[in-house]
């Protein structure tokens, strides 16, 4: 029986897929990638998969082994894992979207009276059901996350607190997190981590154009900035990058609101560069030996 390939609707299957795929995945891991470097991965991807089903002959372990081959080297183009540890959690998180993806396609496919169309013919496969499997499995997860996120605030402890810096402050909700033991190698103060878009008003310009150019772990324009008063350099471990530095920055004071306002003089907060939840509600992990 001859198999009818259409590479224009292959392409265009495979693409929607895999960038829908590397957009949750992205979503998970906290917007760490561009979507433009996605969507060029996900470009690069199907035409490396297109290639593998035109002109490498079919082999059961073989054609395996070489789609395994293409879904590491996708991870790794996507999302440039630092870390093994890194990239086998992008590998499974990878897996478990592509199975969640693939499986209600399927099901949607064959329990559907589109199920009677069965062919080995892409040119008859339901583009209905692609667009819509795409657009519904967003939503659940999107609804599973929102669950989620209940259950994980129920057990979670937040606060509000108020920075000040030269006569600016701002306010935020933050997360006391007992994970977050950070101190300052120096004087040895608990760190809190603030994210970069939550604490800009406070910070020079000069230091928020670094963190715009993503150069703010370049240590000679940091030492040209004439802050180094005010600038602190926080060594981290955390999952997937063992020995990292966040820029740190002194504050005139921290108030920590609660049954009563607790002042923290001078303090150091770490600026993330990237996000610190998905949907904004909290922008600060508070060290747990702030509150004590």
């Amino acid at each position: 029986m001859a198999i009818e390939l259409y590479v224009d609707l292959l392409f265009f299957i495979n693409l929607t897929m895999i960038y829908f795929i590397f957009f949750v995945v992205n979503k998970i891991i906290k917007n760490r990638q561009s979507l433009k470097r996605l969507f060029l991965s996900a470009i690069f991807t199907s035409i490396l998969y297109i290639i593998t089903i035109l002109f490498i002959p079919y082999n059961k372990i073989y054609s395996k082994f070489i789609s395994l081959l293409v879904f590491i080297l996708s991870i790794l183009l996507a999302f440039k894992p630092t870390s093994i540890k890194q990239f086998f959690k992008l590998f499974l998180i990878t897996n478990i979207i592509s199975f969640c993806i693939g499986g209600f396609s399927i099901s949607l496919f064959y329990y559907t009276n589109l199920g009677n169309i069965i062919t080995y013919s892409l040119n008859n496969f339901p583009l209905k059901i692609l667009i819509f499997t795409i657009f519904f499995t967003y939503i659940i997860l999107k609804i599973s996350l929102k669950i989620y996120k209940r259950i994980f605030i129920k057990n979670q402890k937040f606060y509000e607190i108020v920075l000040y810096k030269n006569n600016t402050n701002i306010k935020i909700n933050a997360l006391l997190d007992s994970g977050n033991t950070l101190k300052e190698p120096i004087t040895q103060k608990p760190v809190t981590v603030c994210s970069f878009e939550a604490i800009k008003p406070l910070l020079p310009e000069k230091l928020k154009i670094l963190f715009y150019q993503k150069e703010e772990n370049n240590l000679n324009k940091l030492l040209t900035l004439d802050l180094n008063t005010d600038i602190r350099f926080i060594p981290f471990k955390s999952i997937g990058k063992e020995n990292g530095m966040l820029i740190g920055i002194k504050l005139d004071k921290i108030e920590i609101l609660d049954n009563d306002i607790k002042v923290l003089i001078n303090p150091i907060i770490a600026i993330s560069p990237f996000s610190l939840c998905n949907d904004n509600f909290y922008n600060a992990l508070l060290n747990p030996e702030l509150i004590k």
